[in-house]
């Protein structure tokens, strides 16, 4: 592979975070309902695994370097719009991932064209199934059998519980992540809601009329109840905090992309240990992902190590870290 080396650091644009999107059951929109295909998160998992290079190649006038894979240039304008599906905390690590993801995609669509029963035209038909077809043929995760099972659960057996389950009734103060000021504002009102309710000597009539009144979630016609709810239901940002919640009013509000929210928890069943046999499918199933996730990152390393890629330092993981 045939790499040349450029210091992005140069170039210092600020680059703000955003969240993942989630399957959403608070004041979800269609964006929030959109999940990447399961093969490209896959392989940003493993490109998650690749040591990063430091290093872009670009003139001093250019922040978008030009780049290539085996002579076919990535398109720079591409790579500008690519880094919106790339969060980091800076434009340069941005723009490295972005340029990594193309080169990639670049590789594995080389890899359809040259496999003979595949070819240009699976490409053309679908891109994503092309690319599925082809690492089904090229990556086969090991079946892992009762003895690795046991070995995982034996020494990390505090991991297999029943998930916890809570029951939860909410007040959604709406406002948008970037208002600011009325996001503080909002959280006094908040703060002056829960002490209400705290103190009240009728808190499930209080809490109902609060939701009405105040919620614009639409569980506001139930009182506010979102019901029972399990962990990855919804955003990260409210389950985080609900699951650490005793039963009772949150003594604070709790702040998510959606506004600020007054939460009770009128129950909670904490998990329960599984045994080995209740544990086994997903004990197996966590083995094969593994082994597949790895196989993975063996073949985009093979794809990147037999390239030659101009114009950025991609350097994959050969160490293939389970082999099961």
């Amino acid at each position: 592979m045939s790499v040349s080396t450029f210091d992005p650091k140069n170039n210092q644009i600020n680059q703000a975070n955003s969240e993942q999107d989630d399957n959403i059951r608070i004041m979800p929109t269609s964006d929030d309902l959109k999940r990447p295909h399961s093969e490209k998160e896959l392989i940003q998992e493993a490109l998650a695994e690749a040591k990063r290079p430091d290093n872009l190649i670009a003139s001093s006038r250019q922040q978008i370097p030009n780049i290539s894979v085996n002579g076919v240039i990535i398109d720079p304008t591409a790579i500008a719009q690519e880094v919106q599906y790339h969060p980091a905390n800076t434009q340069d690590e941005a723009l490295f991932l972005s340029a990594q993801a193309l080169v990639i995609r670049e590789l594995l669509k080389q890899a359809v064209y040259a496999d003979p029963t595949l070819g240009v035209s699976a490409w053309q038909a679908d891109e994503e199934t092309a690319i599925s077809d082809l690492i089904d043929k090229n990556v086969q995760p090991t079946i892992p059998n009762e003895d690795s099972c046991r070995q995982l659960f034996d020494s990390n057996s505090q991991r297999y519980v029943t998930p916890p389950l809570l029951t939860v009734r909410h007040i959604l103060l709406a406002s948008p992540p970037d208002a600011g000021e009325e996001r503080i504002e909002l959280k006094k009102q908040a703060t002056n809601l829960i002490e209400t309710l705290q103190n009240s000597q009728n808190r499930d009539a209080d809490f109902i009329q609060f939701a009405q009144q105040y919620s614009l979630c639409p569980s506001k016609d139930n009182g506010g109840d979102l019901g029972e709810i399990f962990k990855g239901e919804t955003v990260p940002e409210f389950e985080q905090a609900v699951f650490g919640l005793p039963v009772g009013v949150s003594v604070n509000p709790i702040e998510t992309r959606y506004g600020v929210h007054i939460v009770e928890v009128l129950s909670r069943e904490d998990g329960q240990a599984l045994s080995f046999e209740q544990a086994m499918p997903m004990i197996a199933n966590e083995l094969i992902q593994q082994s597949f996730h790895h196989g993975l990152t063996d073949f985009l390393f093979k794809l990147s190590h037999n390239a030659d890629i101009q114009g950025m330092n991609l350097q994959m993981n050969e160490e293939n870290v389970y082999r099961g």
